[in-house]
């Protein structure tokens, strides 16, 4: 992924072959000029250099954004730049957060050179539109939304800030639901997979019982008829032979993997049906309420600047994560946002926000933590294998701080990474590289949780933990991009492995030592690890040492609502016709992420039909 993001073009041609240009040249200075804006996965970079008075080469950096994607739209950009001579080019479509990214970050470096803007932008008329639901953000809860209030009889009008109906649901793969008609077919009528008395149980005991218990119960009642109105609708389903991760492999399959490639082109067919009026690149401001506090409304930007003011009987928000929002993210993380890997960053535009303004009480915040990543481009493969082991886990401090074990769940361990300041080191020796990196002898490397790509079965036909030995030459070029990346080091000492981590030699020494006896002794007195896991001493160096962040994959909640998804105040009154959705949402998961696969693209899914019905219903009304 990352080695596709980075996109050079260089040209010597002189700018008259490309015809006029928007810029004035006067003033403008040779050399090289960069700047860089938050895009899809972190931030892009737009260098410039620029001579005899016109831009030679244009360099994208947009390795941290999804190669298919936003990779494309860097190289798109990378050609239109240089033609033109100029930033003011068109976003690519489908790529509207990196493009915009990239345009800014372009505006910046070509106004570092000198160049200046000749060409005169004419600001859009401003317009008025009416309608029964207004749907702001059309993402996988606001396209359910939007959908199912159509088809219960109202007028909707959708309103995206981008030009991509789904939104983040392109990038999930499943939901969770339970008593679907696929298990049925697998399990039966009884069991697990169909009892929801279990599965609320599950959600709330996880909670503290500290969830919105309404909510949750209709979730888990309602999430089966998710998956069947999907059906209905051309997007298909299916259940994995087994659950996906390695905790969750004595669990019955409650994980609905898409059944197909790009799901929601079947849901924009049904909304063009049912004439569902959706402005893309149109950006909802500001919430309109009458005098009496009830919701009317929005006032919208339009891509041209314009201004489109929408009065409605019943707006849903479904504007998503707030995670690409600095102050909210450090609001809910503290100092240790700094070391978390965005994994999906999610929306900087208005959003709970407005929600809040009218009076929607905060509900409480939260990241998805999933995962441990590094934050160094090229090194997917060591990372992979060294952040997904169960090998030696210390903190800052040089010190273990959980029972590597947790590894087994990505949510428990990114957590446990997040309690330490959001950063973490693996440590491993010569003798565990080196068997790593045989690959004559199968099933000795390092774990990578089952996923069904990988098709690894056992001698009984069924997946497998997929134990991954990587060629030797791969392993070197890969650790090579970490030392490069400040993402790992290649330590001949415990000494040189201290350095690195920051934390004082003697606690690290004593920390291995220790390690080294349990490893020896088969029981670990500390944290219980199992002795299964229990194999690798760390002592013959080198020594190999990866600094891995938490990861996140977004970020949770905003404002409380009934199980209907009607907002509610402070006093815990309904504002009226106002209906928030999905990640906007809090009391599915409280203090941390839910444990259970495809909890989040469920609950977006569900949320957003079922507010949907509720908005078409109090239209009605």
């Amino acid at each position: 992924m990352n080695r596709m993001g980075k996109v050079f073009l260089s040209t010597a041609l002189a700018c008259s072959l490309f015809g006029c240009t928007n810029n004035s040249t006067s003033g403008v200075k040779d050399g090289e000029y960069s700047a860089s804006e938050k895009g899809f996965g972190g931030d892009v970079t737009v260098t410039l250099n620029v001579k005899l008075g016109k831009v030679d080469t244009v360099t994208i950096d947009a390795s941290k954004e999804t190669p298919d994607k936003g990779g494309q739209a860097a190289i798109e950009l990378t050609k239109q730049i240089q033609e033109k001579q100029s930033p003011n080019v068109d976003v690519v479509s489908g790529s509207t957060i990196t493009s915009e990214a990239i345009i800014k970050a372009a505006k910046s470096a070509f106004e570092q050179a000198g160049f200046t803007d000749d060409t005169s932008t004419t600001k859009g008329e401003d317009e008025t539109a009416d309608t029964d639901v207004l749907v702001i953000g059309m993402g996988a809860s606001g396209t359910l939304a939007a959908l199912t209030a159509s088809e219960n009889g109202a007028k909707v009008i959708g309103v995206e800030a981008t030009d991509v109906l789904g939104g983040f649901g392109n990038a999930a793969q499943g939901m969770f639901a339970i008593g679907t008609d696929l298990q049925k077919e697998r399990y039966g009528e009884n069991g697990l997979q169909t009892n929801e008395e279990y599965w609320y149980e599950y959600l709330q005991d996880h909670n503290n019982q500290l969830g919105n218990g309404k909510l949750i119960r209709k979730f888990v009642e309602e999430a089966k008829n998710t998956v069947a109105y999907c059906l209905d609708h051309d997007v298909k389903f299916y259940l994995s032979e087994m659950p996906q991760q390695i905790a969750h492999f004595d669990t019955d399959v409650v994980y609905h993997r898409w059944g197909g490639a790009e799901p929601f082109k079947h849901f924009a067919k049904y909304l063009d049906k049912q004439g569902v009026d959706i402005r893309y690149n149109t950006t909802a401001t500001e919430l309109i309420s009458d005098d009496d506090g009830n919701i009317i409304g929005a006032i919208c930007e339009k891509k041209d600047g314009g201004k489109l003011t929408i009065n409605a009987k019943a707006v849903i928000l479904s504007t998503g994560s707030f995670a690409a929002n600095q102050d909210l993210m450090e609001e809910t993380l503290g100092e240790t946002v700094y070391n978390n890997a965005m994994i999906i960053k999610g929306n900087q535009l208005p959003g709970i926000d407005m929600m809040w303004d009218k009076g929607a009480a905060r509900g409480e915040l939260l990241t998805m933590n999933h995962g441990v990543v590094t934050q160094c481009a090229g090194e997917e493969t060591v990372s992979q294998l060294t952040l997904n082991t169960p090998i030696l886990w210390v903190n800052s401090q040089g010190k273990r701080f959980m029972n590597e074990d947790e590894l087994k769940d990505t949510v428990e361990f990114s957590s446990s990474v997040i309690a330490q300041g959001g950063l973490a080191y693996t440590i491993i020796d010569q003798i565990i590289a080196d068997r790593w990196t045989d690959t004559t002898q199968p099933n000795t490397g390092s774990w990578v949780h089952y996923w069904d790509r990988f098709g690894i079965k056992d001698e009984n036909g069924k997946p497998t933990i997929y134990h991954a030995p990587i060629p030797k030459e791969t392993w070197d070029a890969d650790w090579k991009a970490l030392e490069d990346g400040d993402a790992g080091k290649i330590c001949n000492s415990l000494d040189e492995v201290a350095e690195f981590i920051g934390c004082d030699p003697d606690t690290l020494k004593q920390t291995v030592t220790n390690y080294n006896t349990y490893v020896k002794n088969g029981y670990d007195t500390e944290f219980f690890k199992d002795p299964e896991d229990l194999k690798d001493t760390i002592e013959t160096g080198p020594f190999y040492v990866t600094r891995g962040h938490s990861g996140v994959l977004g970020a949770l909640g905003g404002v409380n609502t009934t199980e209907n998804l009607e907002v509610l105040t402070d006093q815990y009154k309904v504002i009226k016709g106002l209906y928030a959705t999905g990640n906007n949402v809090s009391g599915v998961s409280t203090g941390a992420y839910q444990n259970v696969e495809g909890v989040g693209l469920g609950f977006s899914l569900t949320s957003g039909r079922l507010a949907g019905l509720a908005a078409a219903e109090y239209v009605k009304k």
